[in-house]
């Protein structure tokens, strides 16, 4: 290893070299370089160490013992944290000689010869302070920075300095206690304690060095600025209600540089400028005449639309103003402009402002009682009503503010829009839709249509109604065909269907029996009230699936006939099941069946094997065959006639031996009889009860009950059954109190022709009550429920309506023609033709009233190009009075009546100010009291006082 090379020991640089010791003396091998001056680095050489020397740390020492130690074994004062290869040389130092120690790693010290370090020569420049302060203030020392005339570089922190204020006593300065810091506040009794002259002096001091200053230069204390500052901000005032000035430029240059001077003062100075508000305040006024002043002079490049507005806030601007401002307006030259920019033609607008009155009249005619509009249909009301609106734009505020009846205007811009959207409900109409739709899309329209009021209506055209009728009638012919075709099945029904079914027929009249119910359920509710026989259509279509049956199973036994080798019992067994199928037929049923009458000719032959021997009684079996075959007709029997052939067969075939009563081939005939006698028998039961029964709503049910079992009852049963049934229906029980429901419905249906009410809301009242009485089932009897449903509910909004022209018409007209205007046509049907008449009669006098647009101009007359009109006391008690007798309605029309009530508290302050007057030799307090309230008035207020009280100024 190279015994030569350095190696770093944590942060200290060591070298490895050996000590120099010889003879155990020790020698200085540490050097120092640098410059020995305050704020400049040493630095530690350690070339001349022993070689392979290990330095592990430093020391710099003050090359001065410690007090109490002796020369041998002398201990040094170390010089604090410089324990590095470099120092830099702290201000203590100065002046001062110092060492470096170098210390190995085998604790062998090695130190340098002592270097001294140059004193300071501390010089510091004298201390300044204002020339002037007031009292109250703090000043503070400028300069009296310290600096080294030997050459070291002070830094902040290094030097400190130390103050003392005096104060002038006499031809001498003494100390002020306790004024020892950079700044000073002056005590503000300060005039009071003849301390008006103070100096300070500035001591600084480094390390062991220091130096004080020269006084510093004589601050006087002195109210003068602010006092100069106060005399020249009232010179800027002839008195508290004028400004002294020439020109606004040459004035605004004044007050910029007092604001400049004050701004430059302490903050003690200016809480001493007591006026500095009216220094602020005359600035902003100067402000506010300049804005005011360019307003008026950009008044051309304003649009002419906005013109009226822009003109009415410099007027409004002037009018804030109070005296002192206003004499900043000298010769009132300000105030002229502004006056003669005010329209002096302004009541020229009123002019068009009629014109525009009269064409909104004409937007409405009355005429049977009914107003309506002057137009034929909704477009040629837009076109109109956008001419008023364009000449209305080009109106100023204040003549808008005249317009009479804009409600018209504005009520004609929504019935436009209502009628718009009606129209636009046919783009779901078409013509080659279905009936049924056709249908449903009308009653939607129809439906909007109702909702219409009378004016609104009045703008449809005929070609929407002709089409919307179209619409409503598509299925008329449709319910006619129907109808046609249905009772060609079901019309006019005895015991049997008006058709002659046959094979090949079956399946054309089965389908069309299914389309007439399909076309039915496509109808409307409405159309299919209009339909005669549906329900007697819908037991045709079940009719034609159960004869059907009955005619597949004689199909089957025909077949069977002809089979050979079909044994007699099964052709037997299968003939009597089919012809208890078809007797169990109702006689519409049987008429279904065309196959029937072969069927019942072709009953199969019977033999009887007799055995070995014949019984006694076979002649007596032989005619009961006989017997038994005339049950098969029972259209040949009475009810009593066929009970006693029944009653009589059954008793001989009981009456016959076993051989016997094999002969008896039949029999199944007089079996079928005797269960048909049981059931008529079981009817006439349900027959009796009902007859029987006393109270007529429950005979009704009852009999209710009778019809559905005889309507179930096969053929043959039904024939048997038909004389008591018959005879129940025709004397059934009459209940005299019962609603007669076709009346009712017809009087339902009559209450309206085309849209209109054809009866009183009293009428509507009565149908009512009698529909409410109705019980549930006889409700679903009336078909037009719905109808009467409207018109309860239009019948109670007419109601509300009465009630409140009762009340209110004589007093409050408008409130009601309005009221009357929101009516549809069908509720305005309801009202009576003299109450229509009357509200009709109202409303146009009310519209051609040109009293309100009167007063109207009479109120803006109040005042003239921004200045009130001679005599306003009188004029304004005089439009009070009018005002005062209008209608609320036609108060509510006078937009501008705020002006008048303007004038009147304007009047009213004028007055209040006047009775403050005190002449100029009068009270002193008592005068500037009513001078001051003088100065705040407008100008408008200033020149109306002088009118009325011209003495007083």
């Amino acid at each position: 290893m190279n015994k030569k090379l350095f190696f770093t020991l944590g942060a200290v640089p060591i070298v490895m070299i050996a000590p120099a010791v010889v003879h155990g003396e020790e020698t200085h091998t540490v050097s120092i370089t640098g410059e020995k001056t305050v704020n400049e680095t040493l630095k530690a050489t350690i070339e001349k160490l022993p070689a392979n020397s290990l330095v592990k740390s430093y020391q710099w020492y003050y090359a001065e013992n410690v007090a109490g130690e002796g020369s041998n074994g002398a201990t040094y004062k170390p010089i604090t944290g410089a324990t590095q290869a470099t120092l830099k040389v702290p201000v203590d130092a100065a002046g001062r000689s110092i060492f470096v120690e170098a210390t190995t790693t085998e604790g062998i010290k090695y130190k340098s010869e002592s270097v001294e370090i140059k004193a300071l020569q501390l010089a510091i420049t004298v201390p300044k302070l204002n020339d002037f302060a007031v009292p109250g203030e703090t000043v503070k020392v400028q300069g009296a920075i310290a600096t080294d005339n030997a050459g070291a570089k002070l830094q902040n922190g290094q030097v400190t300095y130390s103050y003392q204020w005096f104060y002038k006593v006499g031809e001498s300065f003494t100390i002020i206690d306790g004024a020892t810091s950079s700044t000073y506040t002056i005590a503000k009794d300060a005039l009071d304690k003849d301390v008006k002259q103070i100096i300070v002096r500035v001591t600084a001091k480094a390390g062991k060095a220091s130096v004080e200053s020269d006084v510093s230069n004589v601050l006087t204390i002195s109210n003068e600025v602010v006092t100069s500052m106060i005399d020249e901000i009232k010179e800027i005032f002839v008195n508290d209600y004028q400004y002294k000035f020439t020109s606004i430029p040459s004035f605004k240059a004044q007050l910029t540089d007092l604001d400049s001077k004050y701004q430059n003062l302490s903050a003690a100075a200016k809480e001493g400028v007591t006026n500095y508000t009216s220094l602020k305040r005359a600035l902003a006024d100067v402000e506010a005449i300049e804005k005011l002043q360019e307003k008026v002079s950009k008044v051309d490049e304003v649009a002419e639309k906005d013109k009226a507005k822009y003109l009415k806030e410099i007027e409004e601007a002037y009018n804030k103003l109070d005296l002192l401002q206003r004499s900043l307006d000298p010769q009132e030259a300000l105030y002229k402009d502004i006056r003669n920019l005010l329209d002096p033609h302004a009541d020229e607008e009123f002019k068009d402002v009629r014109k525009i009155n009269e064409a909104i009249q004409a937007l409405l005619v009355y005429e049977a009682s009914f107003t309506k509009y002057n137009a034929a249909d909704a477009a040629s009301l837009q076109a109109k009503v956008e001419e008023i609106d364009k000449n209305i734009a080009t109106l100023s505020q204040d003549a808008k503010a005249a317009i009479q009846n804009q409600s018209v205007l504005q009520d004609a811009k929504q019935d436009i829009k209502k009628v718009q959207q009606f129209i636009k409900a046919f783009d779901k109409l078409s013509l080659n839709d279905t009936p049924n739709k056709q249908v449903t899309t009308a009653k939607s329209i129809r439906n909007a249509y109702d909702k219409l009021t009378y004016k609104q209506s009045q703008l449809v055209t005929s070609e929407w109604i002709t089409l919307l009728l179209q619409a409503e009638s598509a299925e008329k012919q449709q319910i006619e065909r129907l109808n046609n075709e249905i009772a060609g099945y079901v019309g006019n029904l005895g015991t049997h269907y008006p058709i002659n079914p046959s094979s090949t027929s079956w399946n054309s009249y089965v389908n069309d029996v299914n389309r007439l119910v399909s076309e039915y359920k496509g109808l409307t509710k409405a159309s299919a009230t209009q339909i005669v026989g549906y329900d007697k259509l819908l037991t045709l279509q079940k009719d034609f699936k159960t004869a059907l049956k009955v005619i597949q199973s004689i199909d089957a036994y025909q077949k069977l006939s002809t089979t050979k080798g079909v044994a007699s019992n099964k052709l037997q067994s299968t003939y009597t099941s089919t012809l208890k199928a078809y007797n169990k037929l109702t006689s519409l049923q049987q008429s279904l069946v065309y196959n029937a009458e072969t069927f019942l000719k072709n009953a199969p032959k019977t033999s009887v094997d007799p055995g070995k021997q014949e019984p006694s009684d076979k002649a007596v079996a032989e005619k009961l065959i006989t017997d038994i075959e005339k049950l098969a007709k029972v259209e040949n029997y009475t009810f009593a006639t066929f009970e006693n052939a029944v009653n009589s067969a059954t008793m001989v075939y009981k009456s016959l031996s076993s051989g016997a009563r094999k002969y008896v081939t039949n029999y199944h005939i007089l079996t079928a009889a005797s269960k048909d006698l049981s059931a008529v028998n079981s009817f006439h039961k349900k027959v009796q009860v009902a007859r029987e029964e006393t109270d007529v709503k429950k005979q009704t049910k009852k009999i209710e009950s009778v019809q559905k079992a005889y309507d179930k009852l096969p053929a043959k049963q039904q024939y048997l059954a038909k004389q008591q049934y018959e005879n129940l229906l025709a004397n059934r029980l009459v209940d005299n109190n019962a609603p007669n429901l076709t009346r009712l419905n017809n009087e339902i249906a009559a209450i309206q022709v085309n849209g209109i009410y054809t009866v009183s809301v009293e009428k509507i009242n009565e149908l009512s009550a009698q529909y409410n009485k109705l019980n549930a089932t006889d409700k679903k009897a009336i078909t037009n429920g719905d109808i009467l449903k409207t018109a309860v509910s239009d019948a109670k909004k007419v109601s509300t309506f009465m009630a409140q022209y009762d009340k209110s018409f004589t007093k409050d007209p408008s409130t009601v023609i309005k009221a009357f205007a929101k009516l549809t046509t069908k509720q305005a049907s309801l009202v009576s033709s003299t109450v229509r008449q009357a509200i009709s009669n109202k409303e146009k006098e009310l519209q051609s009233a040109n009293g309100v647009l009167t007063l109207i101009e009479s109120i803006n007359g109040l005042v003239v190009k921004g200045e009130y009109i001679a005599n306003l006391d009188n004029k304004v008690k005089e439009l009070r009075a009018a005002y005062d007798s209008l209608s609320t309605s036609d108060k509510n029309a006078v937009k501008n009546y705020k002006k008048l009530t303007e004038a009147e508290a304007d009047l009213k302050k004028i007055a209040d100010i006047h009775a403050q007057y005190v002449p100029a030799d009068g009270d002193d307090k008592k005068r500037k009291a009513w001078k001051s309230a003088y100065s705040k008035l407008s100008k408008k207020l200033e020149v109306l006082y002088k009118q009325m009280y011209p003495s007083d100024i």
